[in-house]
């Protein structure tokens, strides 16, 4: 397997990571330890599993962090949607971010195929 830096779905994953730490920079204080905090965390733990995952000569356990990155990538588009339905972002600003997660979900799934 590649080193984890040359493959694409993680340098798509640190795009996404930079994408959120902008958008979470214009929340309300207050949300800086609740929704900005998960949020950050998600983001971060998607290029990380992804670097964990080649980590591994054993495929059970490299497609084990892949069904892992799926979920945060999840967690992370439902932190989106309730960030532009509690009106901390507009689907304008949100839509790039959005995009990329579904980016990255399809190329984990191409992972997986292969």
């Amino acid at each position: 397997m590649e080193k984890y830096e040359d493959l694409e779905v993680w340098q798509a994953a640190m795009e996404l990571v930079q994408e959120i730490y902008g958008l979470t920079d214009k929340f309300p204080v207050e949300e800086k330890p609740g929704l900005v905090a998960q949020m950050r965390v998600a983001a971060i733990k998607i290029p990380s599993k992804i670097a964990a995952s080649t980590g591994y000569k054993n495929m059970k356990i490299s497609l084990w962090y892949m069904a892992i990155v799926h979920a945060l990538v999840h967690t992370l588009e439902t932190h989106l949607k309730t960030s532009v339905r509690l009106k901390y972002i507009p689907i304008l600003e949100a839509a790039p971010a959005l995009e990329k997660c579904k980016k990255i979900e399809r190329m984990i799934d191409e992972l997986i195929m292969s």
